[in-house]
């Protein structure tokens, strides 16, 4: 059990650190099924099921990301730097996380705890934790939070999951591969993006997603209860593999300008919605 709950923090986490909000989504379903799977799996069906995870891992790229390096001195971007993230010091956003029916299952609340480089090179360093549904922390005693950052480079907004990854405290001997999420702060109608990826080994746990396809389909007001944000709607394809069990969806997620992502919906293969996460606050 305590595996089942440590990975699914990890992908509570990956939720809305992430630049995708639902990258994280469709990989806490593959690693809960993975668990499941474990316990009544008979000894005989681990090697075959190793040998997919292998042959899925080949897929994702090893390289590793080329995140820029910015100064440490404080900085207050103008709203024309403004890229698909809260970009204010102090500010303090709660999303929630729905379920096809509209009733919440959990929340996260983000804070910028400093923003520091130059024009056109800075970092927003955050600080989630993962709250239940009330929003209340998920663990009174151990409150569950993540520091990372995001940043942006002329005009390119960087995340780098292997960074996120490795501020998760507990997570001793934790091995992650994979490419950066990249979005462009002038995106377009049309525009694609370039695929994103993540490799992650906790012992004999094994997980990979891919994100490909992404693509800037609309700009539109979304209206949540946060309010109403003018947003670029982008849609993604997402593969994830967890000791061999195979998980495909599709995502579709509205980011505004200064706010990042405002609302985002999941789907299966099959075209029907699993989940939805919208911004509830936003300060």
């Amino acid at each position: 059990m305590k595996t089942v709950n440590l990975l699914v923090t990890l992908a509570l986490l990956f939720t809305y650190g992430s630049a995708n909000a639902q990258f994280g989504k469709v990989m806490q379903r593959a690693m809960e099924q993975t668990v499941e799977k474990k316990a009544e799996e008979k000894a005989e069906k681990l090697e075959e099921a190793q040998k997919a995870q292998e042959e899925a891992d080949a897929k994702v790229a090893d390289i590793p990301s080329e995140i820029p390096e910015v100064s440490n001195m404080p900085y207050t971007p103008s709203e024309s730097e403004f890229g698909f993230f809260a970009m204010k010091e102090g500010a303090v956003q709660v999303f929630a996380t729905k379920d096809a029916k509209g009733k919440i299952t959990s929340q996260v609340r983000n804070t910028i705890k400093s923003i520091t480089g130059s024009k056109n090179a800075f970092a927003i360093a955050y600080e989630s934790e993962v709250l239940d549904a009330k929003g209340n922390p998920a663990n009174k005693d151990n409150p569950l939070i993540l520091n990372y950052r995001v940043v942006i480079k002329d005009g390119i907004m960087y995340l780098d999951m292997k960074e996120m990854l490795g501020a998760i405290e507990g997570l001793d001997g934790i091995q992650a591969s994979g490419t950066a999420m990249k979005i462009p702060t002038n995106l377009s109608v049309g525009q694609t993006l370039d695929d994103a990826s993540v490799k992650v080994k906790i012992g004999f746990i094994n997980c990979s997603a891919v994100m490909t396809e992404g693509k800037c389909e609309a700009i539109e007001d979304i209206t949540v209860e946060a309010g109403t944000f003018r947003c670029h709607k982008i849609t993604q394809k997402t593969n994830t593999t967890a000791m061999g069990i195979k998980t495909e969806g599709t995502t579709h997620t509205w980011y505004a300008k200064g706010a990042g992502v405002v609302k985002a919906e999941t789907y299966d293969k099959k075209g029907k919605l699993l989940s939805v996460q919208e911004l509830v606050s936003n300060n």
